[in-house]
């Protein structure tokens, strides 16, 4: 079984900007892409398909138990809340209503009555009060935007009868930062003569934290680490 390089092309483009198929969560496209990988025993080319090798080298990390779930049925909304739905809309537009009576009962009133200059005064610094306010309320609403980015790192070792595991979760305890996230599943990987490698993913914000600090780090522990190396780079 063999996939098509452009269905490939596809699943990459998919992913841009996104860690999975359907946004920071893994789902049932994410489950089902990676069983067809699997099956075609196909692993994605980086330069070609730069984003799909980077949500490929994250989804392996986790167990076949953890993918399983992502396969469950998302919830649909049932009848009852549709009639709710429903509910909420009449309830709405009869509010929308009983505001636009209140209104013209407003503008009704002002017909009667001779407006004072007072009267133009205070209506012109409450106009001049809720364009101010408008504006405090647009800049509340308009968050700075986070740049994260997902760094898989490959750790590497002297001794292959070194404790991996124990190396793996030293890591995931030690090396901490504002800012920094490290997915809790790592994977051994063959690099030669039974010597093995650590496979590890974090997400980091890229304001806060600085990957080349963090491999400076675990580089300083040269008893038991011999190398790290930044195995994909992408912008979330």
């Amino acid at each position: 079984m063999t996939i098509a390089e452009d269905k490939l092309q596809g699943y990459d483009k998919n992913l841009e900007n996104k860690l999975f198929f359907k946004g920071p969560q893994p789902s049932h496209e994410d489950a089902e892409v990676l069983e067809e990988l699997a099956k075609a025993n196909c692993v994605p080319d980086q330069d070609k398909f730069p984003n799909l090798f980077a949500w490929y080298s994250l989804a392996i990390l986790f167990e076949d138990e953890v993918v399983a779930t992502w396969k469950k049925p998302e919830h649909k909304e049932g009848k009852k809340g549709k009639k709710e739905g429903k509910k909420d809309e009449k309830k709405d537009e009869k509010k929308d209503e009983k505001k636009e009576k209140k209104d013209d009962d407003i503008d009704e009133d002002d017909l009667f009555g001779e407006e004072t200059e007072e009267d133009k005064k205070a209506k012109e610094e409450a106009h001049k009060k809720r364009e101010e306010e408008k504006k405090e309320d647009g800049k509340k609403k308009k968050k700075v935007e986070v740049q994260k980015s997902l760094v898989l790192i490959d750790v590497k070792v002297y001794d292959p009868e070194q404790d991996y595991d124990a190396l793996a979760e030293k890591i995931l305890k030690n090396v901490k930062r504002d800012g920094l996230v490290w997915k809790t599943e790592y994977k051994l990987a063959e690099v030669a003569f039974g010597v093995k490698k650590i496979v590890m993913g974090m997400v980091v914000e890229d304001e806060k934290v600085s990957v080349d600090d963090i491999i400076d780090e675990l580089c300083s522990w040269e008893d038991e680490i011999q190398s790290v190396d930044i195995v994909a780079f992408n912008k979330l």
